[in-house]
């Protein structure tokens, strides 16, 4: 599997009050840039997706309290990057049989990408137990996320490739 090649995205802390720093680093979670579009075969019979370049994403969204034994940039970051993106645009971008993108599974909703985060889960670091709990915990609490990010324009951002 090629790992996406991303960049950290500061957390502003720098030329703020103490008690401002302070609070950014409590309570900030990093934020990563995509450098260039990622490819990636889903598991199963599904196609292989792009990740635009450009798209920002924070990896998993474990609570803080949580980090010690769950990273958010660990296990799940790469399951945490699909996501989110999906999460983002209710979409991904897949490549058909001739190498040009296409929109798939558009408007598909919440639960649909919650199981595909399962199945890249369990396909990146076969750790089924842990991601079938990160899992559960997404069916449960993924609506917050969910009705967050939803708002995005559908696969607005798009690949380099040329679209069918």
């Amino acid at each position: 599997m090629n790992m996406p090649k991303v960049q950290p995205i500061p957390i502003e802390t720098k030329g703020h009050f103490i008690l401002v720093r302070i609070w950014r680093w409590m309570t900030s979670i990093r934020n990563w840039e995509l450098l260039e579009d990622w490819e990636y075969d889903l598991p199963g019979n599904d196609p292989t997706i792009i990740i635009p370049k450009g798209f920002v994403f924070n990896g998993a969204s474990v609570p803080r309290i949580f980090w010690s034994i769950l990273s958010p940039t660990g296990l799940l970051f790469i399951p945490g990057l699909v996501h989110d993106y999906a999460y983002s645009y209710d979409c991904l971008w897949a490549l058909d049989s001739s190498g040009k993108v296409y929109k798939w599974k558009e408007g598909s909703g919440r639960l649909f990408w919650d199981s595909i985060f399962r199945k890249v889960a369990i396909d990146v670091n076969g750790m089924t137990f842990i991601d079938i709990l990160v899992w559960l915990g997404l069916v449960m609490f993924g609506w917050w996320g969910w009705f967050r990010t939803k708002r995005l324009p559908p696969c607005d951002l798009k690949p380099d490739k040329p679209t069918a």
